[in-house]
């Protein structure tokens, strides 16, 4: 067994008491089985977290939102779950650029996206409302998918594993995001859904608190009309049933 035919992130058979600890083979590309099949599973994930992050992301029922919510200074606070703001654009940053990467190194048509740029580079979402978000990032993670196989033969493919499943400190990936913000379960049945008052769609939908936002919520997943609970009492019974 060489090291050419071993797993290029070093993942080993454990020790049993009729063999030593072994290599585990490079069954896709440069990957083992495991590898491989943690990859589209973090893949599958994304959109999912998207999805619940920004589900976080509330507006006050005042507060027009613009292209980037500004803070800080003496002013009133971001009325934002900043962490879900930031957790959010930070993911679809790093999915956006493993897709910018991969075309140039596999020298296919990456897709056209919509994003949040400085300096021509993407910084995050364009979308708060969460189902616009979610299936914007679904669009470069189905990209990603359909090109696996050469992503797992490429020389950077223990790199992309260790980025989207595990992350870093100041980047976490979809193990340490999942714990934080749920990956699936969240996402309301379409019986339990109201009509929107502002687009008119059967998107309202009832929030679970987060740790920023620890009241009942209650808005649209496609254009982020909020609900004022105080006043409308019937949605505070949807959040209850719900």
């Amino acid at each position: 067994m060489t090291d050419q035919l071993s797993c290029s992130r070093g993942c080993e058979w454990p020790e049993k008491p009729e063999q030593p600890a072994h290599p585990k083979l490079a069954t896709h590309g440069t990957l083992c089985d495991a590898c491989y099949l943690r990859m589209k599973e973090a893949l599958r994930l994304i959109p999912e977290l998207i999805l619940n992050m920004r589900s976080q992301v509330v507006p006050a029922a005042s507060f027009e939102l613009t292209e980037r919510v500004q803070g800080g200074g003496d002013g009133a606070p971001v009325p934002l779950n900043v962490g879900a703001v930031d957790s959010a654009d930070a993911l679809f940053a790093k999915v956006a650029s493993w897709v910018g990467a991969f075309a140039d190194e596999l020298t296919i048509p990456a897709p056209s996206i919509r994003a949040y740029m400085v300096n021509n580079e993407i910084q995050g979402l364009k979308s708060f409302a969460p189902i616009p978000a979610s299936e914007l990032t679904a669009q470069l993670t189905t990209w990603l998918a359909r090109h696996i196989d050469q992503i797992a033969a490429s020389s950077t493919a223990a790199t992309f594993h260790d980025d989207i499943w595990e992350g870093w400190e100041d980047s976490p990936g979809v193990v340490k995001l999942s714990r934080r913000y749920g990956s699936e379960g969240r996402k309301p049945k379409p019986s339990q859904k109201r009509e929107c008052p502002i687009c008119k769609k059967v998107e309202v939908f009832a929030a679970a608190p987060s740790t920023f936002d620890n009241e009942p919520m209650v808005l649209c997943g496609l254009c982020n009309w909020t609900a004022d609970l105080s006043k409308k009492p019937e949605y505070l019974e949807m959040f209850k049933r719900a």
